[in-house]
């Protein structure tokens, strides 16, 4: 029975590892006309030693009209929340609200958008991929950078569907980042050191760019400020925090 008010299940249907320490979930969803926008994420509740926990997850699937979700959650040692989602069988069920969340895409359409992620930050901007199919297709001057950071090559998420993506459509370029491995031989799209460490790159405009921050909070406050030393206005710089092992929402929207 629910406990948590407007709330609903989840019901596993598959779970995959997809880097050393993160798994990705996929979710029937126990409720008629779940709709989201591509950006927002789901917060699950449940309990562990009679506390009531939260933790909120952004949702990696495209939006196709299907009954089902799907995220992404990182290993926490000793968190509540890597305990019951690791462990997790098939058809067993999770109690969810939601959707929540203000990272999505906007109505107006700028020059560039500048999405910057660190680890299972990316997964909104997997979630994005078809919007941003209709919106390069309709805008043809529009281009997309996408950042993603994690520590090492095998961290690295869901890579294959963005260089898919960017080959089918080339005014969209992925760069992944790696903070604490330099390759003797990258590939074309992989780089050494900090995501924010390619700001210098990107040849920053604050009247023709949008920017996306997800992630860690460290790159997000260090990556916000860098943007506003370089003339953005606090309305063009979107950003969502991941907060791990954490009893608040592990998501918090500035």
């Amino acid at each position: 029975m629910s406990t948590v008010k407007n709330s609903f299940y989840l019901v596993l249907k598959s779970v995959k590892s997809i880097s050393p320490y993160v798994k990705h979930f996929e979710f029937d969803v126990e409720l008629e006309n779940f709709h989201y926008i591509p950006g927002q994420f789901i917060t699950i509740h449940f309990e562990k030693n009679g506390q009531k926990l939260h933790r909120s997850y952004s949702i990696a699937s495209i939006p196709e009209g299907k009954k089902t979700i799907e995220f992404a959650a990182g290993y926490v040692e000793g968190g509540p929340a890597t305990e019951l989602l690791f462990n997790l069988k098939p058809s067993e069920k999770l109690e969810t609200t939601g959707p929540f969340g203000r990272l999505i895409l906007k109505e107006a359409v700028p020059k560039r958008y500048i999405f910057v992620a660190t680890s299972t930050g990316v997964t909104p901007f997997r979630c994005m991929l078809k919007q941003l199919e209709e919106r390069l297709m309709q805008y043809p001057e529009l281009e997309v950078v996408l950042l993603e950071g994690v520590q090492h090559q095998r961290d690295l998420l869901y890579a294959e569907d963005f260089l898919d993506f960017a080959q089918k459509y080339p005014r969209f370029r992925f760069r992944a980042c790696y903070s604490r491995e330099t390759l003797s031989d990258p590939k074309p799209f992989e780089y050494s050191g900090y995501v924010q460490s390619l700001f210098s790159e990107l040849a920053l405009n604050p009247e023709a760019d949008v920017v996306y921050l997800c992630g860690n909070p460290g790159m997000i406050d260090e990556s916000f400020l860098a943007l506003k030393e370089k003339g953005f206005d606090v309305k063009n710089i979107y950003r969502e925090k991941y907060i791990s092992n954490n009893p608040k929402p592990s998501i918090e929207t500035d």
